[in-house]
């Protein structure tokens, strides 16, 4: 029997892995083990009953809530280190053909790297090669993403300039490009119906809530929005936290909602006429389903992700705002039927010959 521990900490995480999960499921001596960082485990727990899974997990923060205020955070970073990479016994398993998968570029990537080569696995990394080609742009994303590329044995990427950029600086690992982003495994963009007044709303990445300036540029932003179009805010607890701490008030014109499991986010949407957002993963759904977006952010590690109709914001909300009045509805994205999945277990099984 061959294991398979995916490290999971965050929504996005575990519905990207969740195609491939799924695959090495149906593969009689394989064992998909999810590993939960606690980061938003409660968020997790929905993701994986919501998708039907029937799989084994492993628990290792023993909190009831997701990680949402900052103080938390440095509680269960410290938590970790001290209970799973400094003291604690390692993992009880002594096969040398297992692995362990970290997906992407957040504090639970960078945890789940240093776990998995304390209790000698295999370590690969899903996402790799991504890079906004500053080194704290986005923070710490960007640096968490190249510390995992060099600890990882197997990088796995899903565009050419990432798997260049990687053959280019780790000729010693086993580098593999799938065809997409398993995120398209989740998408169905078949019979799409639009509201042409319809806007959705995220903001999350910790550069721009803590920015004062950019936060108000961004209220500014969505206040314009709100005057022509039916905008919903979908909040981050980390967002409200902020709004609530510094007295901000949500412009009256838009209207907000806590957060949605992936399925009935998937439809807010696919019936959208413009995104915003300053999500990566996020962006990259927008881009596949062929919609309006506009990425709050100054640079995006996703270029391949972008298409005429979406926008780096690059926080003016002039060139925002024209770019909105003079969008072109013309661009459409149809589903590749290759599955990314399929694509990483047959790469997997014939270079390890498992």
């Amino acid at each position: 029997m061959v294991n398979f521990y995916f490290f999971i900490g965050t929504k996005a995480q575990i519905i990207k892995c969740i195609p491939l999960i799924n695959k090495i499921k149906n593969i009689k001596h394989f064992n998909p083990i999810v590993v939960s960082s606690g980061q938003h485990k409660s968020i997790v727990d929905s993701a994986i009953e919501t998708s039907l899974i029937e799989v084994e997990r492993i628990n290792l923060y023993k909190n009831n809530k997701d990680i949402t205020r900052y103080f938390q955070g440095i509680k269960w970073i410290f938590s970790f280190i001290k209970n799973y990479l400094i003291f604690q016994t390692k993992l009880n398993d002594e096969n040398n053909e297992n692995f362990c998968i970290v997906h992407g570029d957040t504090i639970s990537t960078l945890l789940g790297a240093y776990w998995g080569k304390r209790n000698k696995l295999k370590l690969i990394h899903l996402e790799s090669g991504l890079t906004s080609n500053k080194w704290f742009v986005p923070f710490p994303e960007e640096i968490v993403r190249r510390f995992v590329a060099q600890k990882s044995d197997i990088l796995i990427c899903f565009d050419e300039n990432s798997k260049k950029r990687l053959e280019n600086k780790y000729k010693e690992k086993h580098i593999f490009m799938a065809s997409d982003n398993t995120v398209i495994e989740t998408l169905d963009v078949n019979n799409l119906v639009t509201d042409s007044k319809k806007v959705t709303i995220t903001l999350h990445r910790t550069e721009n809530i803590v920015n004062k300036k950019r936060f108000s540029k961004f209220l500014q932003l969505i206040n314009v929005i709100g005057t022509t179009y039916n905008a919903t805010w979908f909040l981050h607890e980390p967002t409200k936290n902020y709004l609530n701490k510094h007295k901000l008030e949500i412009p009256n014109n838009i209207s907000v909602s806590s957060l949605r499991n992936h399925e009935d986010f998937l439809e807010e949407l696919k019936s959208s006429y413009l995104v915003i957002t300053d999500g990566g993963s996020i962006q990259e759904e927008c881009f596949y389903l062929g919609k309006n977006a506009i990425i709050w952010r100054g640079v995006t590690e996703r270029p391949e992700a972008l298409n005429k109709n979406m926008m780096i914001s690059d926080y003016d909300n002039d060139k925002i705002l024209n770019f909105i009045k003079n969008l072109d509805n013309s661009v459409s994205y149809s589903k590749t039927t290759s599955s990314p999945s399929d694509e990483i277990v047959d790469y997997l099984r014939a270079k390890f010959k498992i």
